[in-house]
């Protein structure tokens, strides 16, 4: 049963089925200081939300193997303010972040390897989250057009088109004029590619194996793959 007070009083009792009461002033509806702890709890397990990081960013982050990176820029947004915030680099010591920090500068570092740089963040709950970014480096692959008589790192460098790959994977387009062989050269750790050309199998050949010298004084063995026929035109290559 339901107990009020007075017409003079400032609030009344309602019953809840459970037994239990909430507290309602006059002149507003019911506040949060009205619910029991209990009450309370279960606002906030719905209210909730697990802290997440929603992007994570590196400057200099894809780099040519013997490359050396001195610096970056770590850029992040978090989905809402956490309680600590770390930030790690490499095999460094980790370091304590103001929990407003949303980027972290690193410079003069001499960097040549793959480095990860690992944040992690905690909220009111105590829950943890991490995000990683890898400062990495690898090597390229050539392609481009040629008139097959020799190759060598002068050669793969004026090929004109080169990218920083993890497989020999690739589709690429080229025009051959007359004379001129289609060329792909890849590191010879990427294993032995298969070449498809208006939905053919084949049509290339393995031409060299040698140290080649990049760009960024990194040396490796590579594998100079060229077009069976010269003077094939404008012609579009699937690499598997």
């Amino acid at each position: 049963m339901a107990k009020y007070l007075d017409e003079t009083g400032l609030a009344h009792l309602i019953q809840k089925n459970d037994d239990r009461y909430v507290q309602k002033e006059e002149g507003k509806g019911l506040s949060t200081n009205d619910f029991s702890d209990e009450y309370k709890q279960i606002v906030d397990d719905l209210n909730y939300q697990k802290i997440a990081v929603n992007t994570m960013t590196a400057t200099n982050a894809n780099n040519e193997i013997g490359a050396t990176v001195t610096g970056t820029s770590v850029n992040w947004t978090l989905n809402k303010t956490p309680k600590t915030l770390k930030i790690k680099f490499g095999s460094e010591a980790e370091e304590t972040l103001e929990v407003s920090a949303t980027s972290k500068s690193y410079a003069g570092k001499t960097i040549t390897a793959n480095t990860t740089i690992t944040l992690t963040a905690t909220d009111e709950r105590d829950a943890v989250v991490t995000k990683s970014v890898t400062i990495g480096f690898q090597p390229k692959v050539y392609w481009g057009v040629d008139d097959g008589d020799s190759y060598d790192d002068a050669v793969l460098l004026g090929l004109g088109n080169g990218a920083l790959a993890s497989s020999r994977a690739r589709t690429f387009s080229v025009n051959a004029g007359d004379g001129q062989y289609i060329v792909y050269a890849i590191p010879s750790s990427f294993g032995t590619p298969t070449f498809n050309v208006g939905g053919f199998d084949g049509g290339f050949k393995k031409v060299l194996t040698f140290e080649h010298t990049n760009a960024s004084g990194h040396k490796q063995n590579y594998d100079v793959w060229q077009s069976v026929n010269a003077g094939l035109g404008q012609t579009s290559v699937t690499v598997k």
